[in-house]
């Protein structure tokens, strides 16, 4: 993939002014250095879609009636990638945490583009 774009899950790839355009906007270049930030982790299918699960089943979200079953759906999918990523990284016991802190990285872009 080119430097500077960003290819969607339908396959639409995006240049940071496209995106600029999109609407985006300010936000382009957070998104981009977040991006950025996931490369070295080097994430396959399982440890992104488990941690875009975690993302999305979150208990503190503004406005949930009951925030403790939301966490409670969510506790399973987090053993899930603990353990998958300490089978897959074995010497790397850190990997784990780092990509729980992408969620807080997230979460901040999410904050600045309310």
């Amino acid at each position: 993939p080119e430097q500077d774009t960003m290819t969607f899950s339908d396959g639409l790839t995006l240049n940071r002014t496209q995106m600029h355009n999109a609407g985006f906007g300010p936000l382009t270049d957070l998104v981009f250095a977040f991006a950025n930030q996931l490369l070295p982790l080097e994430m396959d299918d399982a440890e992104t879609g488990l941690l875009s699960a975690i993302c999305l089943i979150c208990g503190d979200r503004q406005d949930l009636e009951q925030p403790d079953k939301v966490d409670k759906l969510q506790e399973p999918l987090l053993e899930a990638l603990k353990i998958y990523v300490r089978k897959r990284r074995p010497n790397k016991p850190h990997m784990f945490p780092k990509m729980l802190m992408k969620i807080t990285d997230l979460r901040s872009i999410s904050a600045k583009g309310e």
